[in-house]
């Protein structure tokens, strides 16, 4: 009871938070609800805290999952001040539904004028020169919901109706490891799943879902399942091919040959674009500065020092070597006889690190893998993030101070957290050595 008591108290402050913070929203004050977010990570860390010391039981659960379900029904009602692109997703829908391939045409094209309305159609962003640059299975995703209704809302109960899948998965991968399904609260209780979803109806909330699939079915020695449920998600966003090498057994060739089959499968639909079907995809990493190197933070921190840079197509091309090296390292080693979460952790950070997103979504993905190996460096990432909610023509919303204090912050705690690592090493050693030469009697 009194722990049922704790996490209580600590969820109606989260609620208060969420209210609090959901007041500015409605108003677009944006760097309002960015301030009034930290006291929701306040909350939030001592719920982790707690919950990774007492997380256990049955009634604790319940709590977690109440509060859960109440802070998304607060945020439910937030307008598309945070982001808008889930007016994309519905546009994409229609134009699907339509029976037209949704690569062909920006939304401006003439040849889509018959699907302009007052309400989705002006507040499309990009829509006079980007084409989508969503991959074909969240264009799948986007017919599906669509066909519920072309309302904002109705997309951001979608993608609530999908999170429930990825918090149930959450919670079958913890049993499974051996830990308290009470800590899917690290996943639930964290504000940008709450935001991103039921505040702005990101499709990430899908691509998160079939990703918690793939850990359960690797966790469960399904590897047919594993491959299928990580090419859907790769093809709803990319991240979640960077954990392959942490769930795939060596030279077990079921999980690729189903990853390759069913990204062929999904992608059959859209292939009449031909190379359309990338979208977006070259404009989206020029428009954010990727390539010419100003988008990744390691570069853009060398340029402000005066330091030598590379461009940004030369740092992707040495991130992606690293990433490769990391990969093989995990993947080609005698693995045991389950997955590891921290191979997971640790190909995570170095993608974040490496490629340095500068949107709060960005970050979801890292969660569930948080809750069966918790990082706190990782941890730490995910909730400075918030930050990026500020407006990029203040200080604290600039981009290169708020990388610093998030990146740096990351890397700090990692040499930190390593130090620790290695000492504690070194005098586990040591007394086993005092051992070998004093044993006892």
């Amino acid at each position: 009871m009194a722990s049922r008591t704790v996490l209580g108290a600590l969820g109606l402050a989260l609620l208060a938070a969420c209210g609090a913070a959901l007041v500015p929203v409605l108003d677009y004050r944006l760097a309002e609800f960015a301030w009034l977010s930290l006291a929701h990570v306040a909350v939030y860390a001592l719920a982790v805290a707690w919950i990774l010391r007492h997380g256990a039981g049955r009634g604790v659960l319940m709590v977690t999952l109440v509060v859960a379900v109440l802070a998304r029904a607060i945020a439910l009602p937030a307008p598309p001040a945070l982001s808008n692109d889930a007016l994309r997703y519905i546009w994409d829908g229609r134009v699907q539904a339509a029976g037209i391939n949704p690569y062909r045409y920006i939304p401006a094209d003439a040849h889509l004028a018959a699907l302009r309305d007052e309400t989705i159609y002006p507040h499309i962003n990009r829509k006079e020169y980007a084409p989508t640059i969503y991959p074909p299975a969240a264009q799948l995703v986007f017919l599906a919901a669509t066909r519920f209704g072309e309302s904002f809302t109705v997309m951001k109960l979608a993608m609530l109706a999908l999170e429930a899948v990825a918090i149930v998965a959450i919670m079958a991968w913890l049993a499974a490891l051996g830990l308290p399904r009470a800590r899917v609260l690290i996943y639930a209780w964290h504000p940008l799943p709450i935001w991103e979803f039921a505040g702005t109806g990101h499709v990430d909330a899908a691509a998160i879902a079939f990703l918690c699939l793939a850990l359960i079915a690797a966790q469960s020695r399904r590897p047919w399942l594993a491959g299928i449920a990580l090419a859907a998600g790769t093809l709803v966003k990319v991240y979640p091919i960077v954990l392959a090498p942490a769930l795939w057994r060596r030279w077990d060739w079921r999980m690729p040959a189903a990853f390759l089959a069913t990204a062929l499968l999904l992608c059959l639909p859209y292939f009449g674009a031909g190379a359309q079907i990338f979208g977006f995809a070259a404009g989206y990493a020029h428009e954010e500065g990727l390539a010419e190197g100003s988008g990744f933070y390691l570069v853009r921190l060398a340029r402000a020092l005066g330091l030598p840079a590379p461009s940004g197509i030369v740092y992707a091309a040495a991130g992606a070597l690293a990433m490769t090296a990391l990969a093989a390292a995990i993947a080609l080693r005698t693995h045991p006889a389950r997955p590891r979460p921290m191979d997971a952790i640790a190909l995570a950070s170095a993608f974040l690190l490496i490629t340095s997103p500068h949107y709060a979504w960005y970050f979801v993905w890292v969660l569930p893998i948080l809750c069966g190996a918790f990082y706190l460096p990782l941890a730490y990432i995910s909730v400075a993030c918030v930050l990026f909610y500020l407006p990029a023509d203040t200080f604290w919303g600039d981009r290169l101070v708020v990388n610093s204090l998030i990146y740096g912050g990351f890397v700090a705690l990692a040499l930190v957290d390593l130090t620790l690592k290695r000492r504690t090493r070194r005098q586990a050693a040591h007394e086993e050595d005092d051992h070998a030469r004093h044993p006892a009697g």
